[in-house]
């Protein structure tokens, strides 16, 4: 009986942080022209890295990494300048991942679906596999290169309405599961009393 309610308990906590992160919405960068400079700091002139039009990167709240407070592809703002981190080679982490500081006025915003990901850093990092960009970060910048695609805008969506879905079921077989148990219990007790010929509990005629 414990561990049905264990369960229980553990189903719902999942469905409730699911549904909690379903919505959430990350932000990323288009750079507009080439050589455009991305910057060490969000002050000076020491120049991190130099990339052409269409480098994509992503927003990059520095804070969230240790609070997780909120999203970590968040747009973070200073001294006139967006943070940003961004594979070097612009797809995956195989020359390294950088951050650094860019003029707003040098690149193109766009929202990207962080598709469950609690943490929506618009990065995978699956085990030892190469980091990439996130495939909901890859299918908007896909959208914003190229707006005349029409964007799916409905997989993330159902995917996530298909995983709360299981969930819901999931927590139905385990609330059926509980009252057989509560039921055969109940039985058990039962059954325990002893009885008169005519099935009245001696218990009741005492």
């Amino acid at each position: 009986m414990q561990r049905v309610i264990a369960i229980l308990t553990g189903i719902m906590l999942l469905l409730l942080t699911t549904i909690a992160y379903a919505g959430q919405i990350g932000i990323g960068y288009i750079v507009k022209a080439d050589n455009t400079k991305l910057y060490e700091d969000s002050e000076g002139t020491d120049v991190e890295d130099t990339v052409k039009a269409g480098f994509p990167l992503l927003a990059y709240e520095s804070g969230a990494v240790w609070f997780y407070t909120t999203a970590v592809a968040s747009e973070s703002l200073k001294d006139g300048r967006a943070h940003v981190q961004y594979f070097k080679n612009g797809k995956d982490g195989k020359d390294g991942l950088e951050d650094a500081w860019v003029d707003p006025n040098d690149v193109t915003s766009f929202p990207f679906d962080c598709c469950g990901d609690k943490h929506c850093t618009g990065i995978k990092a699956l085990l030892f596999k190469t980091r990439t960009y996130s495939d909901c970060f890859n299918q908007a910048l896909k959208t914003a290169l190229n707006p005349n695609t029409a964007p799916n805008t409905n997989t993330a969506s159902a995917n996530n309405a298909g995983e709360i879905e299981k969930l819901k079921l999931q927590l139905e077989i385990e609330k059926i599961k509980l009252e057989q148990e509560r039921l055969k219990s109940g039985s058990k007790n039962d059954s325990s009393i002893p009885r008169t010929e005519n099935g009245s509990s001696l218990e009741g005629s005492k």
